[in-house]
């Protein structure tokens, strides 16, 4: 499973980078045959309305083909971040599911 992680720059990237990989991978791992892409992207909302200042996109290519989206906004950004890998692995789960009933 490759990843691709865009966002943040300087110190603070990288801290927010490894952070995401980790969570990625923990949350994610049990689907890494079926995954062939993880696209994450995370920012400021700047002076958003509703108070909610982070965002966070993951984006899942999977194996053979189809395509899982995860966009979660936050107060904190790891809490984005966290909330993100979990709904992007409910969503796969869900949709791998569905493909095992469909081929029977």
């Amino acid at each position: 499973m490759q990843l691709r992680i865009t966002g943040l720059r300087g110190q603070l990237a990288e801290r927010v980078r490894e952070f995401a990989r980790r969570r990625v991978a923990y949350s994610l791992g049990r689907f890494e045959s079926s995954i062939a892409r993880v696209n994450i992207r995370f920012g400021d909302g700047g002076q958003s309305t509703d108070g909610l200042d982070y965002w966070c996109h993951m984006e899942a290519q999977l194996r053979p083909s189809g395509i899982v989206i995860a966009e979660v906004r936050d107060l904190e950004l790891e809490s984005a971040i966290t909330r993100a890998a979990e709904r992007l692995s409910r969503s796969i789960r869900e949709v791998l599911e569905r493909g095992r009933i469909q081929e029977t």
